[in-house]
């Protein structure tokens, strides 16, 4: 006795889901009732559908806020006319269905939630799981306009703190190898000064800013007359000159011989600039370095020529001076004022 084997159905490769979606087959708009990223389950269809017939189809993956219409390409592999109801094979690749695959898996992770009608995604539209190379009608906003202005922007912000960087560290080595500073420095020039020349009382006068060769500054009253017979001694200007500073600001006052009543600079003398360098920069001196000079009104000179380097005049292994044009015109108030100075020794300066 013979038995026929009954052919046996094929077993499905993919899960099939019930979360009900719509699709719109031949202008209509159908019911899913089952579906995989493989195949869709057709209800309510309007009219009968010849086998293996290719059917575009598109599935409207309608959730919370957002619609994804994803087209297909598929053909029919069963129909049942009595009830409205026919099988389709999806024919697209993975790369057109990916948006059935991302909802399978919102829906095997619990965030596919079904009430009555209405289709929820918690934490995700849709309409993000899109696939950018999928054939769909309604696709997200794109941001590749935004993206390629915030990745300039963010090159842009990039290339600006390499090179603040780059210039940082450049001026730090820079400084480091090429550049010292003075350890002091100030305006100077040629002082004239005048002094006591007897013991008595000093009264002095209310003098402007500039006195003149014979002018009066200042008498004295001495205590006994000198060999002439004089009680009183004027004390006159010995040049025309810039009154710089009084030994004191007392109008009157007792003062012995030898004592410093004013100093005056003379008019014909140029300020200049009196800086001390540690001695070991001796050697950069022959080298002709380029000095910088910056002032308490904040202008700055560059390149000022040294003018001279005074001879020791007493025992010292630290310090030397040197003395260097002041670069600018300067009032002679501004004698005694410090002054920032610095030595550029590189070579090509």
């Amino acid at each position: 006795m013979s038995a026929v084997a009954k052919a046996k159905r094929p077993d499905r490769k993919f899960p099939r889901y019930k979360v009900p979606l719509k699709a719109r087959l031949n202008g209509q708009i159908v019911v899913v009732s089952d579906w995989s990223i493989a195949g869709l389950g057709l209800s309510d269809i309007p009219a009968a559908l010849q086998l293996n017939e290719s059917q575009p189809v598109t599935v409207l993956l309608a959730t919370n806020g957002s619609t994804l219409e994803v087209l297909l390409n598929t053909r029919l592999v069963w129909t049942d006319t009595s009830q409205s109801r026919a099988g389709l094979e999806i024919t697209d690749g993975p790369k057109v269905t990916a948006p059935l695959t991302d909802f399978a898996d919102l829906y095997l992770a619990g965030r596919v939630v079904q009430k009555d009608t209405n289709i929820y995604v918690l934490g995700k539209s849709m309409s993000e799981s899109q696939s950018i190379k999928s054939s769909v009608v309604a696709a997200a906003p794109s941001a590749g306009e935004g993206g390629m202005v915030g990745r300039l922007f963010g090159l842009a912000i990039f290339a600006v703190v390499g090179i603040a960087a780059f210039l940082f560290l450049f001026d730090v080595v820079y400084k480091r190898l090429f550049t010292f500073e003075a350890i002091s420095a100030s305006v100077s020039s040629e002082v004239v000064t005048v002094f006591q020349p007897r013991d008595g009382v000093v009264e002095m006068l209310s003098l402007p800013s500039e006195v003149s060769t014979g002018q009066k500054l200042a008498t004295v009253k001495l205590d006994a007359p000198d060999l002439d017979g004089n009680t009183v001694i004027d004390i006159v200007s010995p040049c025309d000159c810039y009154v710089l500073a009084e030994a004191r600001p007392l109008a009157s006052y007792f003062g012995r011989a030898g004592t410093q009543m004013l100093n005056l600079v003379p008019k014909n003398t140029n300020p200049h600039v009196s800086l001390r360098i540690p001695f070991r920069q001796l050697e950069t001196l022959t080298n002709n370095p380029v000095v910088s000079l910056t002032y308490l009104d904040g202008s700055k000179v560059e390149n000022v020529q040294i003018k001279s380097v005074p001879k020791v005049s007493e025992y010292t292994a630290t310090q030397l001076e040197v003395i260097v044009d002041a670069g600018k015109e300067l009032d002679p108030s501004a004698i005694g004022e410090p002054v920032y100075a610095v030595f550029d020794t590189a070579p090509w300066r």
